[in-house]
């Protein structure tokens, strides 16, 4: 009986990294933690990473070239995207995924006051369905001035904050299938699998656990650092709205993770969930903390070990 696959999907701001290297700095972390633990290592023949880092980047850049067109006719004194070269269906789904966040966090937000911008898409693509917005979203000025609380609230630079919401909003508005052919490409066609990811490779691992196949031979799906508790996510993934997978699911959150906080998850996913509260220290975010704590690596390293 075959061992699983360590499956790990890597999140955001990749870019023009070397997938081996990539790979080695994941695998130390988790080492790291399954010694904290009281475990044996893994070694790399043990582990894949679809890196999907470029391509991700390139439709991140293509939708920035076709966005400068539709917004060169914008007033000089409206109020803008948060970057300039944002796509009106993509800067929709960022300020529903800023509010979930700012609701997320306690904090205040006001009614939508402007109507989202025509979708009118089929389904099965990779682009936003149209169910996927509510009656109305904020407008870009009170976004702007959540995003200010958020980011002092939260302690997080603003610009890492738009970068997330940029990077969520260009996956499910334009990237989901360029993505998704890399990760499938990358995962082995046979054999037990289990999935490790981060940030928005959590996001990523949702839409992969839609197949079939992938569900069925996935033995633990461990997600850290998860936007998955934010509503706009969950109304524009392959399978909208919070339907659990079905597989035994463990999600690590630090409470200062300003992506994460949507947590705890089982709260909207439900069971088989286990909700874990790490603490990162200075770098929330991080996959390498999250990785290195044993309560996270201690379960990788026991699914790690069955065969089946």
């Amino acid at each position: 009986m075959a061992a699983p696959t360590l499956v790990f999907l890597h999140g955001r701001g990749q870019e023009f990294k070397k997938p081996d290297q990539l790979l080695r700095k994941w695998l130390a972390a988790l080492n790291a933690g399954l010694t904290a633990a009281g475990a044996d290592p893994l070694s790399a023949d043990r582990v894949v990473l679809p890196f999907y880092g470029n391509v991700l980047y390139q439709v991140t850049a293509a939708s920035a070239g076709r966005a400068l067109k539709l917004e060169s006719t914008r007033p000089t004194d409206e109020p803008a995207p948060f970057s300039p070269a944002t796509a009106p269906e993509t800067g929709a789904l960022e300020r529903e995924l800023l509010v979930d966040m700012a609701r997320a966090a306690g904090m205040a937000v006001p009614d939508p006051d402007e109507p989202p911008p025509p979708v009118g898409r089929t389904g099965g693509g990779g682009r936003l369905r149209e169910e996927g917005f509510r009656d109305r979203i904020l407008s870009w000025g009170p976004a702007r001035e959540i995003l200010v609380s958020l980011a002092k609230r939260s302690r997080v630079d603003q610009l890492v904050i738009t970068a997330h919401l940029r990077d969520v909003a260009i996956y499910l508005s334009d990237g989901r299938e360029e993505v998704l052919e890399v990760v499938r490409k990358a995962v082995p066609a046979e054999g037990p699998l289990l999935l490790v990811s981060h940030s928005l490779g959590t996001v990523v691992a949702r839409d992969l656990l839609h197949d079939d196949d992938v569900r069925e031979r996935t033995t633990l799906w461990v997600t850290m650092g998860s936007p998955l508790g934010l509503e706009a996510v969950q109304k524009n993934l392959i399978d909208p709205s919070h339907r659990h997978p079905g597989v035994e699911w463990l999600t690590a959150y630090d409470v200062n993770d300003v992506v994460a906080l949507g947590h705890p998850l089982v709260k909207s996913w439900g069971a088989p969930l286990t909700d874990l509260e790490v603490e990162n220290d200075t770098d929330p975010h991080a996959v390498s903390r999250y990785l290195a704590h044993g309560d996270v690596a201690g379960p990788i390293g026991i699914a790690a070990a069955r065969s089946h």
